[in-house]
């Protein structure tokens, strides 16, 4: 919805009939900005709704895998909501700048693809400085998966301080037999799982503001 909105103007030449009409660019610009702004967000309210609705027996029956990642984060509250205003902003730079549908729609998909992975990968985890939880090997309880926690590592390390298993777990009773687990630890890694929502408007936040800099920057471009 976004690509076209400058670029079929410019590229059918019918930006010149409709900016010589008494309409301010700046107007016009406001005006079709506004209108798809709004349609954008209730298309997104309805299916954040929906999707929010539907996944939320399925994310507390799994809460032990953590919610921080896909599909519960990606389709929850108000995140989706942010992605699409994100995703209609970077739709009417790019039509703005290459003035093409196509190329315009293209730019949209991939720049919206890459910076949504980035921004789980590189920028998610850090959101809040991680906490770290330690357990023997040799112990009759772990975390309580029910938490929720997000676990970014978790390592295992003898007495020392050596690590003898990365991206590893070693779970041994005490009361077992045979277990060679004797002074082992399990370091972990973890985004507590009390930091959902947190963590869902601070994301929810940058996709918003990169939007309003994004359609800041064509509206720029088209007045002049």
């Amino acid at each position: 919805f976004g690509a076209p909105l400058v670029a079929r103007e410019v590229e059918q030449g019918t930006h010149r009939l409709v900016w010589t009409q008494g309409v301010t660019r700046l107007r016009w610009s406001a005006v079709k900005l506004t209108m798809i702004g709004l349609g954008a967000i209730a298309v997104a309210l309805a299916y954040s709704a929906l999707t929010t609705w539907w996944l939320t027996p399925l994310a507390l029956a799994m809460r032990g895998t953590g919610r921080f990642g896909f599909p519960f984060f990606d389709l929850y509250g108000p995140a989706p909501v942010a992605y699409t205003l994100f995703a209609v902003a970077l739709g009417v730079l790019a039509g703005t700048i290459t003035r093409k549908v196509l190329p315009a729609m293209a730019i949209t998909l991939f720049g919206f693809i890459g910076a949504r992975t980035a921004v789980t990968i590189f920028a998610r985890p850090r959101y809040q400085p991680a906490a770290e939880l330690s357990f023997p090997a040799t112990t009759e309880r772990m975390p309580n998966p029910a938490r929720g926690d997000w676990i970014l590592v978790n390592n295992v390390y003898d007495g020392t301080g050596r690590l003898v298993d990365a991206n590893g777990i070693r779970i041994c009773p005490s009361a077992a037999s045979g277990c060679d687990t004797l002074g082992l630890v399990n370091r972990w890694t973890v985004q507590p799982g009390d930091r959902f929502w947190l963590f869902q408007a601070v994301e929810a936040g940058i996709f918003v503001v990169v939007a309003v800099v994004l359609a800041y920057v064509a509206v720029r471009i088209v007045r002049r």
